[in-house]
């Protein structure tokens, strides 16, 4: 069976940060069958966008840096998210589970169930939605402003966004669990209006008076369950950091997050 690595984040990241390790791992499942799950947070509030969507419709850049705030291309799909007082996760994995017959929704909906899960451990009755009409989809309208197939809902309402890239060899997927939402900096920075992200976006703190450590503990515990052995600690080497600098570089870059 594979090795599975548990990568548990004392320190909050810079965006360019983040999204250089959850790549890096990804780089990683490549060159081994393994596994990696990461759960993280972020030094200032972040807006992360999809890989292929337009900048200047994805994001209010102006806006954003008057605000001390950071934005990042992702390498995964889908739209705008705001992440600041959240649980982000991410699952790098060339193991075969996420491959035997499984196609990009598929696995999805595998990782999803597991979050599922572990959100019923804090009593919260999440579902996996059946999905709302292309024309959302087709806009550029933020992340938590409609939920996609296999996402998760609560009371018709998104509590977990999520985005994957995968090829042959290996999957990234990488999501936010909102705790609470600043949603008039969510809506400014992103292009949209508070009213329509509130009325279909939920978050932790809205339904639970569970602090988000105790639902971090859960997902690691069902995650564990799912891929069915002990999660090992990962040793990083010098070779490791060379590399990962050299990603942060990417994703510090005008050309990178500016490319369409």
């Amino acid at each position: 069976m594979p090795d599975w690595y548990l990568l548990r984040e004392e320190k909050p990241l810079s965006a360019a940060e983040n999204m250089a390790w959850d790549e890096y791992l990804f780089h990683l499942c490549h060159r081994k069958k393994c596994g990696f799950f990461r759960l993280y947070s972020w030094k200032k509030p972040t807006f992360s966008f999809g890989v292929s969507q337009k900048i200047s419709r994805a994001i209010h850049v102006d806006f954003i840096r008057e605000n001390n705030c950071e934005y990042v291309r992702r390498i995964t799909g889908g739209k705008t998210v705001l992440h600041h007082h959240e649980i982000t996760y991410s699952v790098a994995s060339s193991e075969a589970v996420f491959f035997l017959e499984h196609d990009l929704f598929k696995s999805y909906m595998l990782i999803s169930k597991v979050i599922v899960r572990a959100l019923a451990m804090i009593s919260l009755e999440a579902y996996l939605s059946k999905g709302k009409s292309a024309g959302l989809a087709r806009s550029n309208q933020p992340c938590f402003s409609f939920p996609t197939l296999n996402e998760i809902e609560v009371s018709g309402k998104k509590i977990v966004g999520s985005a994957q890239k995968r090829d042959k060899q290996a999957l990234l997927q990488h999501g936010s669990i909102p705790i609470r939402m600043d949603y008039e900096l969510y809506a400014n920075g992103s292009n949209s209006e508070r009213s329509f992200i509130e009325a279909n976006m939920t978050t932790l703190s809205e339904l639970s008076d569970k602090p988000g450590e105790v639902l971090i503990d859960f997902l690691v515990k069902d995650f564990q369950e799912f891929i069915g052995t002990d999660f090992k600690s990962y040793m990083f080497e010098k070779s490791d950091k060379n590399e990962l600098e050299k990603i942060i570089e990417k994703y510090q870059s005008y050309d990178w997050n500016h490319r369409l």
